[in-house]
């Protein structure tokens, strides 16, 4: 008896399971895609379709909108939205970087050697009515807001109010939050007068919960109808610090009597000059479905976009160090899909339209901890578990008695026509989906599976001489 409660104890600690009870809708995964630099429209909307993605996010770029002063049209790099419109895809359109045919807008050599951008004056009102430059400037900012927002409604899901304002390169002069917050506001009520249904969110931070901080205690959140955020791991996998990062944004929100405010994370991802393209395509897939975990968590909205469609301009076969910016994308300069293009293609199609009702997490380990995790998105009787590991070990999980099929992380099929009832799964960092054609059962192991499969991982660990631990 004193050996049953010892074993019991020890597994308690070394194996949990955590689930939610409410549910979320998942849209899918969108992408970054950068046309309005110039990159050909036909193919990015060709190669997002491919991958199937539900929402692209690109710039209409002030400046190209604007190239004299005072006279405002759409050039042919800013008709993307038509592109990805007609392709039956959702767009979000950032209303940023400034214009330097203004004189407000041209940077001094002194914020260039500081690391400013040439053309990324955020702007601002300095509240001395006799000068008149940074007026003027802002004053050009609005109506550049009014033509687009007017010209695009009823066309595009979201709007994001300027790109990353709380670093330097995006900020040339160092506007302050409340500067930011004060240029959010004017902008949210032109584009909900010309588009009241249309989706407005503020931040686009790149790191500082302090600028998100700054912003809500000088009354942005009365004019965003969510927060976006951007965020980037290194060579970090995802469950070392997702979630962590997601909740320090929103525990800003929360401060400020927004806790139902939707978060959109408009920029993350992995690149190849960090990571090999499996890996890549690992992560992207276990962050979606960390961020979707977020939004079940709090039954808060949101979407999710990976940084970015198309390596800039490399390939991932030339890689070094200081390539980090060019090899982020699901595929290669030349549109050459990567594992990520197939993966993101496989999450999209599987889980599309369905709820996210628990994420499961099996702790599994001698000395260091790891763990296993089962996804469940569901919708009318339709179930798609997405299973993996931090490292190999075998799940368990119950099945029903239906039609069941195995995918692997691109969509091939591993098993087909799968009985019900008990399925072993040997889990790895590559997720895989099980679909059900039912609702969800309780996948987790019973307490004689978990005594089984604690002693085949220690045999594990022992035969494999402790790697990786």
């Amino acid at each position: 008896m004193k050996v049953q409660k010892t074993l019991s104890y020890f597994l308690a600690v070394i194996l949990t399971v955590s689930c939610f009870s409410i549910s979320v809708y998942a849209e899918g995964i969108g992408a970054c895609t950068h046309m309005a630099q110039g990159r050909n429209q036909e193919q990015t909307c060709s190669a997002a379709v491919n991958a199937g993605l539900s929402f692209v996010r690109d710039e209409v770029h002030w400046q190209t909108v604007e190239p004299v002063k005072g006279q405002l049209s759409f050039p042919e790099r800013s008709r993307w939205v038509e592109s990805a419109t007609e392709n039956g895809i959702n767009c979000l359109v950032v209303l940023s970087y400034g214009n330097t045919v203004y004189d407000f807008g041209k940077p001094s050599q002194a914020d260039l050697d500081a690391g400013g951008a040439w053309d990324c004056t955020l702007p601002v009102r300095d509240g001395n009515p006799e000068t008149t430059a940074d007026d003027e400037y802002f004053d050009a900012y609005i109506r550049y807001v009014d033509f687009v927002s007017e010209s695009l409604a009823g066309k595009v899901a979201a709007y994001e109010i300027w790109n990353e304002p709380d670093i330097k390169y995006f900020n040339t002069k160092d506007a302050t939050a409340a500067d930011y917050a004060e240029m959010l506001k004017a902008a949210y009520r032109t584009i909900k007068n010309n588009d009241p249904d249309v989706t407005v969110l503020g931040g686009a931070i790149a790191f500082e919960t302090a600028f998100i901080d700054g912003m809500m205690k000088a009354g942005a959140g009365e004019y965003m109808d969510g927060l976006s955020v951007h965020y980037y791991l290194g060579k970090g996998a995802p469950e070392k610090r997702a979630r962590n990062r997601l909740d320090e944004y929103r525990d800003v929100l929360v401060k400020y009597g927004f806790d139902k405010m939707p978060v959109w994370v408009t920029e993350t991802g992995w690149a190849n000059s960090n990571v090999d393209e499996q890996t890549q395509a690992q992560y992207i897939i276990r962050n979606a479905v960390f961020y979707d975990e977020f939004l079940l968590d709090y039954g808060i909205e949101g979407q999710y976009f990976t940084y970015e469609l198309q390596d800039s301009s490399i390939t991932s076969d030339v890689l070094g160090g200081e390539e980090y910016e060019n090899s982020l994308g699901l595929y290669k300069n030349d549109f050459t899909p990567k594992i990520s293009a197939g993966a993101v293609k496989t999450f999209n199609s599987l889980t599309s339209g369905k709820k996210l009702t628990a994420l499961n997490q099996t702790k599994f380990g001698l000395f260091y901890q790891k763990s296993a995790y089962v996804a469940t998105y569901s919708q009318s009787g339709k179930t798609v578990y997405v299973v993996w590991a931090e490292s190999p070990f075998n799940l368990t999980i119950n099945l029903p008695d239906t039609k069941t099929t195995v995918y692997d992380m691109q969509g091939n099929i591993i098993e087909d026509n799968v009985p019900g009832g008990e399925k072993r799964i040997g889990a790895t960092q590559s997720p895989v989906y099980i679909v059900c054609d039912s609702d969800p059962v309780i996948a987790e192991l019973n307490f004689m599976q978990k005594v089984i499969a604690f002693f085949v991982d220690i045999f594990r660990i022992l035969a494999n001489g402790f790697v990786g631990w």
